[in-house]
């Protein structure tokens, strides 16, 4: 699972996840993560450009997400890849970094 998790993450962000998979990176990231990051959630909120692209990619790599909260159950492989590739297009060092966040 997690090895076809990363191919699919990687895939996503060569291919540009929106156009491969349908799903949106940014609405996936509202809704979704909103859902627990957002206000009134459990977890803190944050923006993209909490981190560089670099760190946003290990995070997804190594699965760090899983470490405090499995999200296997709430997003599908393409839709974390969609918010994987959001949040390095918009990273703190990317070309577009996106300040706004989940609140």
């Amino acid at each position: 699972m997690k090895r076809s998790l990363l191919c699919l993450m990687i895939l996503g962000m060569l291919l540009g996840a929106p156009a491969l998979y349908g799903a949106d990176g940014g609405e996936v990231f509202m809704d979704k993560c909103g859902s627990c990051h957002g206000s009134g959630g459990e977890a803190p909120a944050f923006a993209p450009t909490k981190y560089a692209s670099v760190q946003w990619q290990r995070f997804f790599e190594r699965d760090k997400h899983a470490r405090k909260k499995d999200i296997s159950d709430k997003l599908s492989a393409s839709e974390i890849a969609a918010v994987s590739a959001y949040l390095m297009q918009h990273a703190a060092d990317s070309e577009q970094p996106e300040a706004a966040g989940l609140r």
